[in-house]
């Protein structure tokens, strides 16, 4: 074998070889937004004396997997067990960037590492700590769908079933 031609196969074979190995950012969603990551149970315990505790350490991250700004607004989380009906807030996430969703209150900003970080504003937990009955546990929609329980409007979804005690899932 020439070298020029085992120089090339080996160039193919290592292009083929990184494809493989290269996994897809869009495989999970039909949309801009893919769920990332989901941490259900904040550590330590969700209250005490009838007080919400951690609130903030609830979350699920997204990730802009497209090649423009996407505003978040309206975009419609639904936990697949319950129906909270609040959509995402209007916050305008570059491409390619990362967002930590955190369930309770705080003002939206982009920390030094580069994540982003929006507040949902719930007083209490709403994400599952435990889920049998249910597949996916989180689903994000597209803009204007129903918070039902079902899969119309689906973009991504994320399971994790019994969720530790501050533990990350990733989705």
């Amino acid at each position: 074998m020439s070298r020029t031609v085992r120089t090339t196969a080996l160039a193919s074979a290592a292009l083929a070889f990184v494809a493989m190995a290269t996994p897809s950012q869009a495989a999970s969603t039909t949309g801009a937004l893919m769920l990332t990551q989901v941490r259900p149970n904040a550590a330590g315990a969700d209250s005490r004396d009838g007080t919400q505790l951690n609130v903030n350490g609830e979350y699920f991250v997204i990730k802009n997997v497209s090649t423009r700004t996407v505003n978040t607004g309206g975009y419609v989380p639904d936990i697949t067990t319950n129906t909270y009906g609040r959509a995402l807030p209007s916050y305008n996430l570059p491409a390619g960037a990362r967002a930590y969703v955190h369930t309770g209150s705080g003002r939206h900003y982009r920390d030094s590492s580069g994540a982003h970080h929006i507040y949902r504003g719930y007083a209490r937990h709403v994400l599952l700590n435990t889920s049998t009955a249910k597949n996916p546990d989180l689903r994000l929609k597209k803009p204007g769908s129903p918070d039902n329980n079902t899969a119309t409007g689906s973009i991504t979804a994320c399971n994790w079933n019994t969720a530790a005690d501050g533990t990350t899932y990733t989705c």
